[in-house]
């Protein structure tokens, strides 16, 4: 997994727990040790960030969204939901929809092999 922020490793190792994963297993998905995730569960995800001048065009480094209406309101019930920064909540966002593509991938490939095994 690419490096990720302290902030957002720590929404993910949040959101992780919550989802009934545990420390061992986070450490090992995340790329960092045992010890990184439980001062992470110990300090808790990132405090709430000041409030967001609109339009916030640039969300990531790099990455330029098209200012709407809807795509503001989602990252702001991001942004408050994990308690992070813009930034940080659109890379999570981002993370957790290839997450679900590759394992979809993953499964389509593995279903594949089989069948031509058969």
């Amino acid at each position: 997994m690419a490096a990720m922020s302290r902030a957002t490793r720590r929404i993910v190792v949040a959101h992780l727990t919550e989802h009934g994963m545990n420390p061992a297993d986070i450490a090992a998905e995340l790329g960092v040790s045992p010890d990184t995730v439980r001062r992470d569960l110990r300090d808790g995800t990132p405090s709430a960030p000041a409030p967001v001048p609109e339009p916030a065009a640039s969300v990531a480094a790099g990455l330029l969204l098209p200012d709407g209406v809807q795509l503001r309101q989602d990252l702001n019930v991001l942004t408050a939901a994990f308690r992070a920064q813009p930034e940080d909540a659109a890379r999570f966002a981002i993370h957790q929809a290839a997450q679900g593509v590759r394992e979809h991938w993953q499964a389509r490939s593995a279903e594949r092999a089989r069948k031509a095994a058969s």
